[in-house]
C-alpha cells in the first residue's frame, strides 16, 4: 500500500486513542509512543482498536496478530493495518 495510505492510518489511530484512550490529552503522544508499557492500550482498549480498525478500514486483524510486537506502539499498529489490507 502506499505511504499514503499509511499516513492516514496513522493520522486516524492517532485522533482514536488521543480522543478515546486519552480524553483529548495527547501531550507526549507520538507515533513511536510505547502504548502498552505506559498502560495506554489494556485488554478493552485494544478491543475497542481492533473493532475502530475493521469499522473504519475493513481490515480484519486475526487474533495471532494482536500481538504486543503489533501493538506496541502507533507506528506498528499503522503497519500491520497498512499490511493486512495490502
Amino acid at each position: 500500500m502506499s505511504d499514503e495510505y499509511h499516513r492516514d492510518v496513522l493520522e486516524k489511530l492517532t485522533e482514536l486513542v488521543r480522543d478515546e484512550f486519552l480524553d483529548g490529552e495527547d501531550e507526549e503522544l507520538t507515533a513511536t509512543t510505547p502504548l502498552m508499557e505506559w498502560g495506554i492500550l489494556k485488554s478493552i482498549e485494544t478491543t475497542r482498536l481492533v473493532t475502530y480498525v475493521r469499522t473504519e478500514f475493513g481490515v480484519r486483524v486475526p487474533p495471532a496478530q494482536v500481538t504486543t510486537e503489533n501493538f506496541r506502539d502507533l507506528q506498528s499498529i499503522a503497519g500491520l493495518v497498512t499490511a493486512l489490507r495490502g
